[in-house]
């Protein structure tokens, strides 16, 4: 708590135009912070009151307030928390607020309130990063995903694998201390199977990044294709806006361009790239480049076509591919029926094939009901399932798997249990850094200088 002492105050709030301010105030000495501005002598607990707020030396009126008192530990932060609610702009909030400083309270520094409600215990560190996700969620499917965390479902699961580690462990030294005697105290088996019920757990929570990393940044979607294929004249005709400068010129598009939306709830980032062709020109090899390298990341490649000819090459291509991917036969507007049935004929459930006109702007709601039914079906977008968002989260529970593999390993090897003990203790360290047990002051300054003053 060093540097974190002390009662705070800060707008919980926007700045600006509004109907009404928050101003939270929270710390050991709230209530005799707030008493020399309100006309109540004694706040109620868990009770919203009406009060004028006059200036602490001068009496003067500021505003008509509502003063809530939450009394530790059942608060936010766990301490005596109190929440102003005055008219909102810029100028109100800011006058409560530097009473307030001049009563005691000192600003407070970003996260600050939830940094206070993770160390006195109100939540741990992965519930702590669900309130930002919360914040900072762009469609309903992020923030369910968020609420799942927040309502502790990882920190549920991570507890029942440290439990199923620390009870291997504990069997392990219990036989150590009956090495001396020729009796079997314990039976291996015991522990193998709780090393390798923690392992499937954890193998499970890792395979479930993929998924949760779309549900709160988005699926990455490059759209590629030849030169003059229409793929600016589509994003903007998924956009319904002429974002992008379209033009017969091949290779007007030197670098991509990313633009999201919410489809039905889940966020879609479409990235306009350059035209895939042999070029000597240098900056449009610059951007064939980072055509590639979006192609790498992506999680569904949408690729546009305008004839059979260039729809069995895409098919082609794209069958090398590590992900899935959609091929929009575009142009629909001007090519023969014949042409039409010749590129939808090349559909395959793998890889289908969806006739569009992104001049007309036909087919696009149908095109964009494919991309999303086919990241569904693929990283089974379900935000209700518990899943791992955060890199920190997938990086710690890689060491975890590692160092479990390793004391199965030595089990199986039949090496002295100090060996196996250490391999599992480790694991448990990495699962105690995900939910806060462990982690280091560095990692949580970084976790909560990422949240906003007044959370």
């Amino acid at each position: 708590m060093h540097g974190f002492e002390g009662t705070i105050a800060a707008l919980s709030t926007p700045e600006g135009v509004g109907g009404i301010a928050v101003v939270r105030l929270s710390g050991p000495e709230a209530c005799s912070i707030i008493r020399p501005c309100i006309s109540r002598t004694l706040l109620e607990p868990n009770r919203a009151l009406f009060s004028p707020f006059s200036h602490p030396e001068s009496g003067e009126l500021i505003d008509e307030t509502i003063v809530t008192y939450f009394k530790a530990p059942h608060s936010y932060t766990g301490e005596d928390l109190i929440e102003i609610s005055c008219h909102g702009g810029r100028i109100i909030p800011g006058i409560i607020l530097n009473c307030l400083y001049i009563t005691g309270a000192r600003p407070a520094l970003p996260g600050e309130f939830t940094r206070r409600a993770f160390i006195n215990g109100k939540i741990d560190l992965t519930q702590a990063e669900a309130v930002a996700d919360m914040i900072h969620a762009q469609t309903e499917a992020g923030l369910n995903s968020a609420r799942t965390l927040l309502r502790g479902r990882l920190s549920q699961e991570l507890t029942e694998i440290r439990q199923l580690l620390t009870e291997s462990a504990a069997l392990l030294e219990i036989g150590l201390d009956f090495t001396d005697q020729d009796i079997e105290i314990i039976k291996l088996k015991d522990v193998e199977r709780r090393i390798q019920a923690g392992l499937k757990h954890i193998s499970s929570l890792i395979s479930s990044y993929k998924t949760g990393r779309i549900l709160h940044e988005g699926a990455r979607i490059p759209i590629i294709g030849r030169p003059n294929a229409g793929k600016s004249s589509l994003l903007n005709a998924i956009l319904r806006e002429e974002r992008v400068i379209t033009s017969d010129i091949p290779g007007t598009t030197r670098d991509y361009i990313e633009e999201r939306i919410n489809h039905s709830g889940y966020l879609i980032r479409l990235f306009d790239t350059a035209g895939l062709r042999e070029t000597d020109d240098l900056l449009e090899t610059a951007g064939l480049r980072k055509t590639h390298e979006l192609m790498l990341s992506a999680d569904l490649l949408l690729m546009v076509t305008v004839s059979k000819e260039e729809t069995e090459q895409a098919l082609q291509l794209l069958k090398q591919q590590d992900r899935p991917a959609i091929i929009a036969l575009n142009k629909k507007d001007i090519l023969s029926r014949k042409e039409i049935n010749a590129g939808r004929s090349l559909s395959t459930p793998e890889i289908p094939v969806i006739p569009v006109s992104a001049k007309k702007e036909a087919h696009i709601r149908e095109l964009m009901d494919l991309l999303l039914n086919t990241l569904k079906k693929t990283y089974s977008l379900n935000t209700e399932s518990l899943t791992i968002s955060h890199l920190r989260h997938q990086n710690n529970l890689l060491t975890a798997k590692k160092s479990l593999k390793t004391a199965h390993k030595a089990l199986k090897d039949s090496l002295s249990s100090e060996f196996i003990i250490h391999d599992i203790r480790e694991a448990i360290c990495a699962l105690d850094d995900i939910t806060g047990r462990t982690t280091s002051m560095d990692i949580l300054n970084h976790i909560f200088d990422q949240f906003c003053i007044g959370k």
